[in-house]
This record gives structure tokens, sequence and C-alpha cells, in this order.
């Protein structure tokens, strides 16, 4: 193709937002965004929802949204925990019903794209089944949520030997790539392409005027973390350790940003914790919403079981907000410990409640990590932009050898 012609790309995705405010694959929507910003035509297949709205602003690309079972309140296949964490039955019943909607969709989809982008692995299978019947290069973004599939012994060499066909393999982090590189994929083929972020709207504020807006009182003292509620969070795990923790630290709250489908879980164990005055549930917070709570905070807390890159923690950390987070995929390249916050083992409440007793009782620390964070994010990782021109430059680099 010529060398300044748009590029027309099927991009295929297990999560997209299906509405304003939604956490679910908004980095892929911001990749998206700003690829049909410069030189590329996207088309967006992505699974059906009931809370999907048409108003979601899509004015410079397409997004179409296959159904996969009927009637449309039973699609609970994708969104929430993700497809690999689903183990019932009507799950099972849904799964070849969902490939093969997928993939009809997609193959209609690739006709007049030039290259198919897929993100996650299930995304990945379609298209380079799709590759079988229209010959074109095969893009794939692993994320940390991916490294399950890794480890399911049935089926993590079939799904390598799969992967292993694409054209090109895009990871957060190094350790994901050492650990692809570990099941003899390619190297060469591998590409670490960070999320990216909005320096310009996520920066430090003044908290008393965040708080202001909130209506919060300036003598509390808050945690705040977010993500949508699902296991995979672990907010049931936050919400134990700040039980035990409060006891000795009535000043703090704990506020979480998110919806999901743990709410009612999350919403009982406060109850039965007796924390309904100091643990909120906030649900959806739009942009500047979520910017005004980033500055009103005083610790973002990320206790996740799995990561990649969260950009929920790169927002954090570019308010100059101190972290104390899980010890998973990406986090560890992004959060040095004692330099721009303290990590703890996943799933331990005990290392979790250790960690934030540690940096309340400290301000200074609190202070020094919070700078050194903002100063880390603004410094290393680039905007939406950037990281789009990069996408970019390997399309055109893989259409131009092919």
């Amino acid at each position: 193709m010529k060398p300044n012609s748009r590029i027309n790309v099927s991009v295929l995705t297990t999560s997209f937002p299906r509405f304003e405010g939604d956490f679910s694959g908004n980095f892929i929507f911001k990749f998206v965004q700003e690829l049909s910003h410069h030189a590329a035509n996207i088309e967006v297949v992505a699974p059906d929802d009931i809370s999907a709205t048409s108003l979601f602003p899509t004015k410079n690309f397409k997004i179409v949204r296959f159904p996969y079972f009927f009637p449309k309140s039973w699609q609970t296949l994708a969104y929430g925990s993700g497809i690999m964490n689903r183990r019932n039955l009507l799950a099972w019943v849904q799964l070849p019903l969902f490939l093969i909607s997928f993939f009809c969709t997609a193959l209609r989809s690739a006709r007049e794209a030039h290259l198919v982008h897929s993100f996650w692995s299930a995304s990945a299978i379609v298209a380079l089944a799709i590759r079988g019947i229209k010959p074109k290069p095969v893009v794939v973004t692993l994320w940390g949520s991916d490294m399950l599939v890794f480890r399911i012994p049935v089926i993590s060499n079939l799904i390598s030997m799969i992967l292993k066909k694409a054209d090109a393999i895009i990871c957060e982090d190094y350790q994901f790539k050492s650990h692809l590189v570990s099941l003899d994929f390619d190297p060469e083929k591998i590409s670490i392409i960070n999320n990216g972020i909005d320096l310009s709207h996520f920066q430090p504020h003044d908290k008393s005027e965040g708080r202001k807006k909130l209506n919060l009182d300036n003598s509390e003292r808050i945690l705040l973390s977010v993500g949508s509620l699902n296991k995979n969070k672990a907010h049931a795990l936050l919400i134990n350790a700040f039980a035990e923790m409060t006891k000795t630290n009535s000043l703090w709250s704990l506020y979480i940003v998110g919806e999901g489908e743990e709410r009612m879980n999350l919403e009982k164990q406060i109850l039965d914790l007796e924390l309904g005055q100091k643990v909120r549930l906030l649900g959806f917070q739009d942009h500047n919403s979520l910017l005004q709570w980033l500055n009103s905070a005083d610790i973002f807390v990320l206790p996740s079981l799995s990561e990649g890159t969260p950009n929920a923690l790169l927002e954090a950390m570019s308010c100059g907000l101190p972290v104390v987070a899980s010890k998973v995929g990406g986090i560890p390249d992004l959060v040095q410990h004692e330099k721009e916050g303290l990590l703890f083992e996943p799933g331990s409440k005990d290392d979790l409640k250790e960690k934030l007793e540690r940096l309340i009782g400290d301000r200074e620390f609190q202070i020094a990590l919070g700078k050194n964070a903002c100063e880390k994010v603004t410094t290393q990782y680039g905007s939406w932009k950037n990281q789009a021109e990069k996408l970019l430059s390997m399309y055109q680099q893989l259409l131009s050898s092919s």
C-alpha cells in the first residue's frame, strides 16, 4: 500500500467500554481513539452486553457488537471477571456460541481490513483462524490476565502453539516478555508498548479544593482504590485489611471507585464488618470526578491478584499519590518498593495491612513516595498519542514487509 494512505484495521477484543465511565477495556478505547485521529480507519469487534449503549462516543471509528446468546440479559460470558474466570454451566454453554459469533462477525470486519489487531488470547485465536481464510498480518496484544491461560496445563501448550503464529506480539512489561521467551516464543516478534496516560489531565491539584468539590472533611484521611468490582481486583481482601487497620487508625476512610458483579458481596461484607461509615463504594466516576478523587486522597491502593500495567495506577501516580500495590504483573516495573510506593504479596491480608500501617504512620514518607511516583510517570511514560504512534509504526512495518 502507499506510504501515506490510511490503514484499515480490524480490532478484535473481548472487552470494550459499553458506556461512558466504563473501565472495561478502556485502554483499548484510548488506543483506538488516537489511531483513528492519525492514519487508521478502525472497526472494533466486541461482545454485546445488556448495558451497552449506542450513545458511547465513537464518531471517529466504528463498533460492531456481536450477540452470542438469547435472551440478551443472559449474555454473561464477557466483561466483569472475564472469560477465564467463568466456571459455571452457563459459561460452558455460551463459550462455543460466543466463539462462533465472534468469528463470523470478525470475518466480515476483516474483509476490508489491511491488518487485524487482537487484544487478549481469546481474540487472538479468532484472528489467527480468520487469517487461514483471509491472509493478512495479525498483531496480538496480551495482558496480565493472559498469564492465567499459560498456567492451565491442559490448554497452555495448544494456546502457545497458536499464538506463536502471530506476526507480532505486544505485551506491557518485560516480565511477561521473558515468560513468553521461556515458552520458545520468538523474541524478535515481541514488542513492549505500555498504555499511555493523559498527563495534561491527570496531574496534582490542590487537595483542599478537590475535597471541597466532593464535600469531604479536610481532617479525614483517605485510602482510594480504583478498578472494576470483580474478584481479581481483590477489594474484599482490601476491606478485610482495612477493617483490622482502622481499629487503631480511626481517622482513615476507604473509598472504592468502580462497578461490577461483586458489588452486592462487597456491600454485605461492609455491613457485616460494621464499616458503613468508613468504607464507601462510589460506583462509576467520570473523567473529571475521578481526577477530583485522586487529588483528594492520601494513599492509593491496588490489591489485584493479577495485572499488566494498570492505567488506574499510572493515573494515581501522575497525581502524586503514594502507592500500596500487589507484587504482580508489570506493577514491580512501575513501582519500585520504598521509592514510589510499597509492594505486598498478592492475596496476603497481613502483608497488605502491614504495608498500609507503615505508610499511614509516616506522613513525610507518604509525601516522598508521592513525589517520586509523579516524577517517574511524567518522565518515563508517554501520552496515548505517543503510544498510538508506536502502534502505527508497527502496522506500517508489517504491511510493508508483507
